[in-house]
């Protein structure tokens, strides 16, 4: 009879949980009330878990792996998702609606002997590599800043190797939006006049100089 009264109880706990969360509009939901409201049907199975314990203790422990479980894999994500900021980087999927070129910002390209990148879709948009690297990403610091968020806040950087071998590298991890070269994705890869470079909606063609 207690063995019965807990698994309901747990189940009872799970699902009001869930209702709570689910069917709250996603703009009124607070990542504290969800916690709170975790953390009360913690505690709550606590108690249940140690009464039960007393009893049987192998069929409290199947009870725990059979409901507690599901129910953390359950609210983590949520949890996890919920408390992601406005300027968190978001996941890239493009649509027709991405273009960004005309927000792009860098420095300009002065001398056309240098390795530069152009902006695709922008006329006489482009901006030098002066030095042996160069960041591009959504933070103000970066040497080019596309304003997305889908562009992480430092997601790629070319640097030179050799006097005329430009490679660029993905910064922006595992499970970041990554880059794109020709199409491909790719974590680290040596560049070539004219090769296009995706980060997230962010278009741009490397131009190598001929110095």
């Amino acid at each position: 009879m207690v063995m019965q009264r807990s698994a309901s109880l747990f189940v009872l706990c799970g699902s009001l949980v869930a209702v709570m969360v689910f069917s709250a509009p996603a703009t009124a939901i607070e990542v504290s009330d969800i916690v709170v409201a975790f953390q009360r049907t913690t505690n709550l199975g606590q108690i249940l878990i140690e009464r039960g314990y007393q009893v049987a203790p192998a069929l409290m422990l199947g009870l725990v792996l059979l409901l507690v479980v599901p129910l953390i894999a359950v609210i983590s994500p949520i949890v996890f998702h919920a408390g992601k900021t406005e300027n968190a980087t978001r996941r890239y999927r493009a649509t027709a609606h991405d273009d960004v070129s005309q927000q792009i910002t860098g420095g300009d390209a002065v001398l056309s002997s240098r390795a530069y990148l152009e902006i695709i879709g922008v006329a006489n948009a482009r901006f030098a590599i002066v030095r042996d690297m160069l960041r591009i990403g959504r933070e103000d610091d970066n040497d080019i800043r596309i304003p997305s968020a889908a562009v992480h806040r430092y997601h790629a950087a070319i640097y030179r190797e050799h006097l005329n071998d430009w490679h660029i590298a993905d910064l922006s991890g595992r499970d970041g939006n990554g880059i794109r070269v020709n199409g491909q994705k790719c974590f680290d890869a040596r560049l070539s006049d004219g090769d296009v470079i995706e980060l997230g909606p962010g278009r741009l063609r490397f131009r190598a100089g001929y110095a």
